[in-house]
């Protein structure tokens, strides 16, 4: 390294370009020896630096997003349920403007379909966009929102979900009739109506969700908000959990 070149590593740690400033040398003698134009070997040593910083925001995403590991669209049998297809899951993966909308969307069925694997899997498919996404399974995220409120603070953890173009909330049927319960759950989607967008698994139709809320006005309400602008989903087939439980017996 000559006199000229000795300060070139010092100056890419401070302007934060640590992908370059591990790469330069290296590809310098490599656009010697191939001839490459300066043009050539700046364009290539941006590419490797905007390439390592979109995987490491990816990575970012995955983490913060707590996904369920191993659900992706190539792992789920689509031949075992009705009611889902495989283009339209990819559908509204590719076509996200839905999320722009604060549109949602709401899967039904038996326990063991499937429902929290394509709620994922779509999850998984919109983060690769550079989609921010949050999965929380339902009971969870009332327990958090209930704290939220004892301490007076609900509005502000409400407004911190807002950084989530999409949030995953599992299993919404397993949440206790409580008014404590219910309420947090119907302020969320009260706050994230036309804002946010919303995946709801549950294995309750809308028909049974008077067991979820204490108050009819509110269960009505709560189903007019997430209808309003969404993709509803009915599941139908054999439990893959039971499926599998089977093919071990024997």
């Amino acid at each position: 390294m000559d006199n000229q070149t000795a300060s070139i590593p010092l100056m890419l740690k401070q302007l934060r370009l640590a992908t370059m400033a591990q790469s330069w040398d290296m590809l310098g003698k490599k656009a010697v020896k191939e001839q490459w134009s300066p043009q050539q070997y700046l364009s290539e040593l941006c590419h490797i630096e905007q390439s390592s910083r979109e995987d490491k925001r990816l990575q970012r995403l995955l983490k913060d997003a707590k996904l369920p590991t191993g659900k992706s669209l190539n792992n789920f049998d689509f031949d075992a349920v009705e009611g889902v297809t495989r283009p339209q899951v990819y559908g509204l993966i590719n076509q996200a403007d839905w999320l722009k909308r604060g549109a949602n969307i709401l899967l039904f069925g038996a326990s063991g379909l499937g429902k929290t694997h394509i709620a994922s899997s779509i999850g998984y498919g919109l983060v690769e966009q550079g989609h921010r996404v949050k999965f929380i399974a339902a009971l969870a995220l009332v327990q958090q929102l209930q704290l939220a409120k004892q301490n007076l603070k609900l509005q502000d953890e409400l407004i911190k979900l807002d950084k989530y173009s999409l949030l995953i909330v599992d299993d919404v049927g397993y949440v206790r009739k409580t008014e404590q319960e219910t309420s947090v759950l119907f302020e969320l989607i009260a706050h994230r109506y036309e804002r946010h967008s919303l995946i709801i698994t549950s294995n309750k139709s809308f028909e049974d969700w008077d067991e979820l809320f204490d108050d009819t006005t509110m269960t009505i309400a709560a189903i007019d908000r997430l209808v309003h602008h969404a993709t509803i989903i009915h599941y139908e087939g054999e439990s893959y959990r039971r499926k599998a439980a089977m093919q071990n017996v024997k």
